[in-house]
């Protein structure tokens, strides 16, 4: 009896530990944000669609919330072997231009009048020739102005994209 019931117990431990190594979740139960995510400003790209035609959507993600953005510039870099650009687009109710520079590079500036609060502040619709994957974005960010066109750019955190699919 004693035998079965050690054997169950090992059953068991080894199943749930092979069910956590399988896990694909690497989520910190903060919406993708480090788990040491002060105060500010953090580049997010969101994808979704499927291999062949990908949509993608830039926004700021804030702490603490709160900031409407009046206006906001910067690139967005890509890897062309695997992403080709099909449209960029802002969101209803902002004015300014997105265009694709060079192979790669989408160069944005906007303003909004009426202020926007981060989400999305650019959409992009790609074909795809692989897996979408984090390593293939970058977001730069030059200028990037509240309600009353304060500076906030420095409060960018530019050393982290956030990646969701």
């Amino acid at each position: 009896m004693s035998f079965t019931r050690s054997r169950t117990r090992w059953l068991a431990t080894a199943a749930a530990i092979l069910s956590l190594a399988a896990c694909s979740d690497k989520e910190t139960g903060n919406g993708g944000l480090p788990t040491n995510a002060g105060s500010g400003l953090y580049p997010q790209i969101s994808v979704s669609g499927s291999r062949s035609s990908v949509k993608a959507e830039l926004a700021l993600r804030q702490i603490p919330g709160g900031l409407t953005f009046a206006s906001y510039q910067g690139e967005v870099v890509f890897d062309p072997a695997v992403l080709t650009l099909e449209s960029a687009t802002l969101p209803d109710g902002v004015d300014g231009v997105a265009n694709l520079v060079s192979p790669g590079h989408i160069r944005f500036a906007a303003t909004a009048l009426d202020g926007t609060v981060g989400a999305p502040l650019l959409r992009m619709t790609f074909a795809a020739s692989g897996d979408v994957k984090r390593e293939q974005f970058s977001v730069s960010f030059e200028e990037v102005t509240d309600g009353e066109f304060t500076d906030l750019t420095g409060q960018v955190q530019s050393g982290y994209l956030i990646f969701q699919r």
